[in-house]
């Protein structure tokens, strides 16, 4: 009896141990951080990169501007739609994805701008060399904002004729002394008319 007791204590330190161990190999020291990359660069360098990123920072604010208006016009069109709309769920997530996204990048902008001052201010080549990049970035996802939007353009009315086609059978049906077309059933109709996509 007194064996068995012992093995189990034994045992019982044996997992203990095996366990502590497996904590002590689980962690990890923290990563180190990267040293900050220094890009020697002459005064008059620093000055033409500094230029030519604010003006493409300048140059991106009008193009910017322009499909937020087009995403705020689409909005006011867009609001309006009920949610439970026979098939809206894929469109109105992109509509509101997209949305979103013109937000971020017009958020973008002086924040760009604040961190292109403090570059200039310190000299630092290498962080001008990355807002450029972050600049020029933001031009190649313009295009996709705005393929976006005119998909966008083009399902919103098919949405806005089921609307009022549902709106019209509800009055039809309360008119009708509630015949017993009920609104889901004046949804499943319109949804058969809609195009396969």
């Amino acid at each position: 009896m007194n064996s068995l007791v012992s093995r189990a204590r034994i045992l019982l330190g044996l997992m203990i141990l095996a366990t502590s161990s497996s904590f002590v190999a689980c962690r990890k020291e923290a990563p180190q951080k990267p040293k900050a990359v220094v890009v020697k660069m002459s005064p008059a360098e620093l000055k033409q990169l500094a230029d030519s990123t604010r003006e493409s920072l300048e140059g991106l604010k009008p193009l910017l501007a322009g499909i937020t208006t087009k995403f705020t016009t689409l909005r006011q069109q867009f609001d309006p739609l009920p949610p439970d709309l026979p098939d809206f769920g894929p469109t109105r997530g992109k509509f509101y994805s997209a949305d979103e996204g013109v937000g971020r990048l017009n958020a973008k902008i002086p924040w760009l701008s604040t961190q292109l001052d403090a570059a200039v201010k310190a000299g630092d080549g290498a962080e001008l060399q990355e807002l450029s990049k972050s600049i020029d970035n933001t031009y190649k996802d313009l295009p996709e904002v705005e393929q976006v939007y005119m998909e966008l353009l083009h399902e919103v009315p098919t949405f806005t004729r089921i609307a009022a086609e549902l709106e019209a059978r509800k009055k039809a049906a309360c008119e009708a002394d509630n015949t017993g077309a009920t609104t889901a059933a004046a949804a499943a109709a319109v949804s058969k008319k809609l195009p396969a996509r």
